[in-house]
């Protein structure tokens, strides 16, 4: 009888022994002893699967690649949580995309957490733009009034800075903001030049200035119209139902244009101004800007507005060439920054014999409607050509 106990009790410990030894051996067979880890990161692309990556935008999908990750239940990017979907999930492998949603706090951590309650952390960023604002509804707003900026990436807390005296930065009044947009009251120092945007994720310069005044060829303050052929008896201060916004500006006001209606046509004083369209602006067209303000007191739609430049004749080279603008726009009497490519005016007026090439005497201009007629109640003012990009 003892021998048999004796026997059972060795079997028994035999078998526990090999159970400990399998368990041991199965543990030491698996990646890592079968301890969850990331190896790398990469994108997803086909092309660029060999790219592994420390951070990634918001949105971007990504392959996490490592060992023993098939029990993963949550994963978390700073505090926010990523979506996981069970077929995007192997042991070796898991596919997700970056939280849209903005962190409010920023750890700059993966958090991966499985379904025994362990926890795997793995250095990740997240890589959250800074502004990007692209225009403002009106580059000339007087002080104390509120500007729009429009762009994106705008998170708050959002703060806009103008360009104040020698070069100081002056911060605006933030009224409101948008994702795209962002309305600011004008400070009452604010001085011509960039906006400078900061959010917790960066700053930005703008390409575009406030109230610029730089390549100005019309801005209507003349005292001398020598040359003109028309335009002189349109311009105004105000008092014709459209404030300024600096100075006097070309307004017009009629029911219909006609057949043919010329608003800023000339020569002579006109092309003093004109001298300040940089050589630059013709070496490299694509990198310039025809801008202006207008403040349409109705819609203006029409196909048949022409704007012409010509460096080696007068304003009867019109009928040679021009560039002919399809208007529109409704501003609903604001005032409103027009942005016309200068590369395209430069090519429409480089035709049939009229040539616009830098010349440092100036251009001929005319600014006229042609075709049936329409309503063209607007204001027009601070004519420039600057460049879309920062030096």
């Amino acid at each position: 009888m003892k021998s048999q106990l004796k026997y059972f009790l060795f079997l028994f410990v035999a078998l526990v022994m090999t159970g400990t030894f399998t368990s041991c051996s199965e543990d030491d067979d698996l990646p890592n002893g079968g301890k969850p880890m990331i190896s790398y990161v990469r994108v997803t692309r086909p092309a660029a699967s060999d790219s592994l990556v420390v951070k990634a935008g918001q949105g971007q999908m990504i392959a996490i690649i490592g060992e023993n990750l098939q029990d993963v239940r949550e994963l978390w990017i700073n505090d926010r949580e990523a979506a996981l979907q069970s077929t995007f999930i192997t042991s070796t492998s898991i596919i997700t995309r970056v939280p849209s949603d903005i962190p409010t706090e920023i750890t700059n951590k993966m958090r991966l957490i499985f379904a025994n309650g362990e926890v795997l952390e793995h250095d990740f960023t997240v890589d959250i733009s800074e502004p990007l604002p692209t225009y403002m509804e009106s580059e000339f707003v007087n002080a104390g009034e509120v500007a729009t900026i429009r762009g994106s990436f705008f998170y708050e807390p959002v703060h806009v800075f103008f360009t104040g005296a020698n070069g100081a930065q002056v911060e605006g009044e933030v009224v409101d903001v948008l994702p795209n947009e962002i309305q600011v009251r004008v400070p009452a120092d604010a001085q011509p030049g960039p906006l400078t945007i900061k959010s917790n994720f960066g700053e930005t310069e703008t390409s575009f200035w406030f109230r610029d005044n730089r390549n100005i060829i019309a801005d209507y303050e003349d005292t001398d119209f020598g040359g003109w052929w028309h335009g002189p008896t349109y311009i105004t201060s105000g008092g014709s139902g459209i404030d300024p916004i600096s100075g006097k500006f070309l307004r017009i006001d009629k029911e219909n244009t006609g057949g043919w209606f010329e608003a800023w046509v000339g020569e002579g004083t006109v092309k003093e101004k004109t001298k300040n369209i940089p050589a630059d602006a013709f070496a490299n067209p694509g990198n310039y800007v025809l801008k202006f303000e207008m403040n349409t007191v109705s819609p203006l739609a029409y196909n048949g507005i022409r704007i012409m430049f010509s460096s080696n004749g007068g304003p009867g080279n019109r009928d040679l060439a021009t560039y002919t603008w399809a208007a529109n726009i409704d501003t609903k009497n604001k005032w409103q920054t027009v942005t016309i490519p200068f590369k395209d005016i430069h090519e429409a007026n480089n035709k049939n014999g009229n040539t616009f090439t830098y010349n440092a005497s100036g251009y001929a201009v005319s600014f006229h409607f042609v075709g049936p007629g329409t309503k063209a109640q607007f204001a027009m003012d601070n004519v420039r050509v600057v460049p879309n990009v920062i030096p």
